[in-house]
C-alpha cells in the first residue's frame, strides 16, 4: 500500500502555522500604509556612534547595526512618510517587519514581512498591529505598558515592540537627515 505524499508547503502549514507568508515587499506595504499612488524610493541611512548611543539611550534598546534600510514615500513630490526595515532576533529567528512613520514621527502602521517561528504568528494580525497607529516618541511603547502582550508569543511581542520603539527613537533622532537622502 502506497503512502500518501504531503506537499512540503503544506507539512510546513500543519506544524508551523503562521511560518509562511505571501512574500510582500517593502514597497507594496508602505503602499497600502501610504496610499497607491505613492513612490517608494529606498535609502540607506548610516548612524554615526553618538547617534547610534543616543537612539540606544532614548529608546531603552541597542541599534546592532550603524547601517539602516528605510524608504521615502512621496505623493505628488510632497513627502507623505518614512518606511524603516529591520530584523528583530524572536525566540530562535529573525522577524523581518517594516514601520511606516509620518512625517509628525508616529507610527502610520507596522507590517511583519516575514516571521519565522513556529509560534506567535499572530503578531502579524491587525488587532495586534493596530496598537502601534499613532504612537509617537512620547508615548510607552511597552508590552503591558500601551502594548498588550500576547499569550504564546510574548518573546516576539517583546522583541517586535522594541524594535518599534527604537525606530520611532531614531526618526526622532535624524529626522533632519532624511531630508537630505
Amino acid at each position: 500500500m502506497r503512502r500518501p505524499v504531503l506537499h512540503s508547503a503544506l507539512v510546513i502549514c500543519l506544524f508551523f502555522p503562521g511560518a509562511i507568508r505571501a512574500q510582500v515587499t517593502p514597497a507594496e506595504s508602505l503602499r497600502k500604509m501610504f496610499g497607491d499612488s505613492v513612490a517608494v524610493a529606498a535609502k540607506t541611512l548610516i548612524l554615526t556612534p553618538a547617534e547610534r548611543k543616543e537612539i540606544s539611550d532614548a529608546a531603552k534598546s541597542d541599534w546592532r547595526s550603524d547601517t539602516i534600510a528605510c524608504f521615502s514615500c512621496r505623493a505628488h513630490d510632497t513627502l507623505v512618510g518614512w518606511g524603516f526595515l529591520d530584523n528583530v532576533r524572536g525566540k530562535m529567528n529573525l522577524i523581518t517587519y517594516l514601520v511606516g512613520i509620518t512625517p509628525a514621527g508616529t507610527v502610520e502602521d507596522l507590517d511583519v514581512l516575514a516571521y519565522r517561528e513556529s509560534y506567535g504568528g499572530e503578531i502579524s494580525y491587525r488587532s495586534f498591529r493596530n496598537q502601534f497607529r499613532g504612537k509617537g516618541p512620547g508615548d510607552k511603547i511597552y508590552p503591558g505598558r500601551g502594548i498588550r502582550n500576547i499569550s504564546g508569543a510574548t518573546i516576539s511581542v517583546h522583541a517586535v515592540t522594541d524594535g518599534v520603539r527604537r525606530i520611532v527613537a531614531t526618526y526622532a533622532r535624524v529626522k533632519q537627515r532624511l531630508g537630505a537622502l
